[in-house]
């Protein structure tokens, strides 16, 4: 990471990232709990604030590549976090002024805008660095990501706490400023955009994603994976729905604590990570881990459910965080094993957009729910769910066993779990 840091562009670029990432944990934080004040804990409004910061993920993430492929990266980038740094004093002002819906729509063209920093960013990262150190340059980025998901959320709620909402997206907004400064200064020619023309119309890309649908469904091993994801997502979902009830309803502690439990989260998140990386050398067998994974997830949300004091929900968190870690390296992975390589990228575009629905879903529902039940009740519908994803896990050896594996190499077995047309 330091050795690539010595590359002035490089570093202009991480540093952009990681203002900009906790510029979002600021924002969002600051919005979280202000939301939750001004809206007296009303559900349907948590609900619309996901929905806000999900919905555009949603519908621009896939297309936002596709329209950064045809432009100037670096004019991107600019215009994303100069636009970025005003909408945050617009969200400012909306906070000064108590009104909420307005907020919510802001917040949304704000989500969309960001759709288009990664792929931008990403572009300029590539024409920065030399071929052989792009995993260095990930994992520097990476490394960077996890700390900020360890600490964003106790920066988010100490800077809320001490100076309001309106200030704290004030200071989102000088990140994004100062981020803008930096690639300001950026003397780089990335290489050239591709060509627009009547024969490449964005509509392909839906073509592709429907090809994607069949795909999976051609197959009982993507059938499963697939399930295994979605309800993955409704997890996930409800917790993010309703983490900050339960805090504060159930466990009757300060709206605070919830940073704690969203760091709790990220130190399992990072210890699943580690610790795969450091036995995947040794235990290759990614069915097995991801049977593990839905385990220790099922474990996560049983004690989840369970927990009547801080310590136990804490404890709760970091157990989840693991599981979810083990799950998504290991889904990433049976992917790239099993999944012809000429459809990899449309069948992997579902299966990201797979739990981004199914979350906006259990929002929906859960948040219906919530108010005749309560979040510990919802939590344990999620723990029943995530039990059912376990036993589905273990199905899956049947699908790849040694002794079928054993008969083709990986080209002859992809061909079996996936005929052609």
């Amino acid at each position: 990471m330091w050795s690539m840091l010595k590359n002035g562009v490089f570093r202009r670029l991480w540093f952009t990232q990681t203002l900009s990432s906790v510029g979002d944990e600021i924002r969002n934080w600051a919005i979280l709990f202000w939301v939750f004040a001004e809206a007296d804990q009303a559900v349907f409004y948590r609900t619309a604030l996901l929905f806000a910061e999900m919905l555009p993920v949603f519908i621009m993430a896939p297309l936002a590549g596709t329209w950064v492929d045809r432009r100037n990266p670096k004019k991107v980038l600019q215009a994303t976090l100069v636009i970025r740094a005003l909408m945050s004093i617009v969200l400012a002002g909306l906070i000064w002024f108590e009104q909420i819906p307005l907020l919510l729509i802001m917040l949304a063209f704000t989500c969309t805008v960001q759709q288009f920093f990664q792929p931008a960013i990403s572009k300029l990262t590539v024409a920065a660095v030399d071929n052989e150190d792009y995993g260095t340059a990930s994992s520097s980025v990476r490394t960077a990501d996890t700390l900020i998901s360890l600490a964003g959320p106790a920066i988010g709620a100490f800077v809320y706490q001490w100076w309001g909402a309106s200030t704290s997206l004030i200071v989102d907004g000088f990140c994004f400023f100062f981020g803008s400064l930096l690639i300001l200064k950026i003397n780089l020619k990335p290489a050239p955009p591709a060509a627009l023309s009547d024969s490449d119309p964005v509509p392909s890309f839906w073509k592709d994603l429907l090809e994607g649908f069949r795909y999976i469904l051609s197959s009982p091993l993507t059938k499963r994976l697939f399930v295994l994801l979605a309800i993955m997502g409704m997890s996930t979902g409800a917790i993010n729905l309703l983490n900050i009830y339960f805090v504060v309803n159930e466990l009757h502690l300060d709206q605070n604590f919830l940073a704690w439990a969203s760091t709790a989260g990220g130190i399992g998140m990072f210890a699943g990570a580690f610790g795969l990386n450091v036995l995947g050398a040794r235990f290759k067998n990614y069915i097995q881990i991801n049977i593990w994974g839905a385990a220790i997830m099922t474990l996560g949300l049983l004690l989840l459910t369970l927990s009547f004091s801080s310590i136990s929900m804490l404890l709760s968190r970091i157990i989840i965080g693991i599981g979810i870690s083990l799950l998504s390296i290991t889904l990433s992975t049976l992917l790239m094993t099993y999944v012809p390589e000429n459809l990899l990228g449309r069948v992997g575009s579902v299966f990201e957009g797979g739990p981004l629905a199914t979350n906006m879903l259990s929002y929906v529902f859960f948040g219906w729910l919530y108010v005749y039940t309560g979040a510990r009740f919802i939590f344990g519908i999620s723990f029943i769910l995530f039990f059912i994803a376990f036993l589905l896990a273990i199905s899956l050896q049947s699908l790849t066993s040694p002794a079928r594996k054993a008969q083709a190499d990986p080209k002859e077995t992809a061909a079996a779990l996936f005929p052609p047309d």
